[in-house]
């Protein structure tokens, strides 16, 4: 039996954690991980202002790394790192964030609503 592309989130998001776009907000500090994980392009378009780009096809190789590379607490367990994924509307980062868990990664969560959202709540948002 095949299953809609929406089934598959909407499993995903009953598995995981979600933050609302105010309370992304309130988390955005150098020790949150912020990873967008829309392709290149959508980021060129604006991305908000911290976030590193990890595209949804790369992440699972990427992660290591980019928790390393921007760890500001030595004493904070890579697993435990706290780690906010966003995308378009909430959808690809709801399974990046299942996959992370899956990783190991305790602390990910996915930004319900993605950009769009954070966009229409009136956020900041950087154009490189």
């Amino acid at each position: 039996m095949l299953v809609s592309p929406s089934e598959v989130v909407a499993r995903a998001k009953a598995t995981i954690k979600e933050c609302t776009v105010s309370e992304a907000k309130q988390f955005l500090t150098p020790e949150i991980l912020l990873i967008d994980i829309r392709e290149a392009a959508e980021f060129q378009r604006g991305y908000i202002p911290g976030a590193v780009l990890s595209p949804r096809g790369l992440l699972e190789f990427d992660i290591h790394g980019l928790v390393e590379r921007t760890a500001t607490n030595a004493e904070v367990a890579p697993e435990d790192r706290e780690i906010v994924l966003y995308c378009g509307t909430g959808g690809r980062s709801a399974l990046a964030a299942e996959t992370l868990n899956k990783m190991g990664y305790r602390n990910a969560q996915s930004m319900d609503g993605g950009i769009v959202a954070w966009s229409a709540a009136q956020l900041p948002i950087e154009v490189p």
